[in-house]
């Protein structure tokens, strides 16, 4: 183990610390509402983003987000379907990010440093393109042999990723693999994941390289029922510890369904405060969250799910 950890911990000490934070940004209306809490929510197409392994739990079903991330900076959308094969499934998904509207300015005498005789124009404008493609994999387990159980209550399943950068100065592309379990009863969800397994690479056009950080996610999510008036209570909490970096991060949220028709929620990321709601109608989905932000403004983002 010493000779194992000697080797892994300078391929760390070289990874990017920033490199994967393009996709970053989170998935679902309902997931973003309740504080980005997704490792162990398996409803929709949006835990092929969270969590693969827990992907063998949702209905054969797609999803369509579109979100406006910090007042419209950045756009953020995602589709993605889930596809069951009796004990296994696959999923395919496509995360589109871009960042318009970037001014290139100059100065009229690039010599002189600026001052009022040689103010800064912009000469062009911009926009930056990030995508992401997940080809999914998860397969489900049956815990012993208990005859009451209805299938399996256990899964694991792995994304492969494929990475498309351009950055106007620079363009590059690159993959990495995400691997997931997960545990379903009727009163209690709990996945664990991996982001970016085997430290991701990016190649860019300059010749460089870099290696996005791997996080470890746990999450756990208990359901707390009300049958009197056909409700639930759902609460979810996420853990992320990102290999390198001292200390973890912690997501939480809450989320109050009743009849299966209409829901609140709320939860906090990074001390940031979420709040969202949602609609059932027979097999649609719409959900809405809202992300708050003190320095970058807020984030608005609209999911529309249909099950098959």
């Amino acid at each position: 183990m010493q000779r194992f950890i000697a080797l892994f911990l300078p391929i760390v000490l070289l990874a990017a610390k920033y490199a994967g934070d393009f996709q970053e940004l989170g998935i679902g209306g309902r997931a973003s509402g309740m504080g980005g809490t997704g490792i162990a929510q398996f409803h929709d197409p949006a835990t092929i983003y969270y969590n693969p392994g827990g992907s063998f739990f949702a209905p054969k079903s797609i999803l369509i987000m579109h979100s406006e991330n910090f007042a419209g900076i950045v756009r953020n959308e995602y589709i993605g379907v889930i596809l069951p094969q009796r004990a296994h499934i696959f999923g395919l998904a496509v995360q589109y990010i871009s960042v318009g509207d970037i001014k290139l300015t100059t100065l009229p005498d690039t010599t002189e440093l600026p001052g009022d005789d040689n103010q800064p124009y912009a000469y062009d404008t911009v926009g930056t393109n990030d995508i992401v493609l997940y080809l999914e994999y998860a397969r489900g387990l049956m815990i012993g042999s208990d005859p009451h159980r209805n299938g399996p209550k256990l899964a694991y399943g792995a994304n492969i990723k494929i990475y498309y950068r351009d950055l106007v100065a620079i363009t590059g592309y690159g993959g990495g693999l995400d691997l997931g379990c997960a545990f379903t009863s009727e009163y209690f969800q709990a996945g664990l994941a991996v982001r970016d397994f085997i430290l991701a690479p990016l190649i860019w056009d300059n010749g460089t390289r870099e290696t996005i950080l791997p996080k470890i996610m746990l999450g756990v999510s208990p359901v707390i029922p009300f049958g009197g008036i056909n409700s639930r209570l759902t609460i979810a909490c996420d853990f992320i510890k990102e290999i390198g970096v001292s200390g973890f991060s912690m997501k939480y949220g809450f989320e109050f369904c009743f009849r299966d028709v209409i829901s609140g929620r709320a939860g906090f990321n990074a001390g940031r405060f979420t709040v969202g709601i949602g609609l059932a109608y027979k097999k649609f989905r719409l959900d809405y969250a809202l992300l708050t932000h003190s320095e970058l403004s807020n984030t608005h983002r609209v999911s529309l799910g249909y099950i098959f």
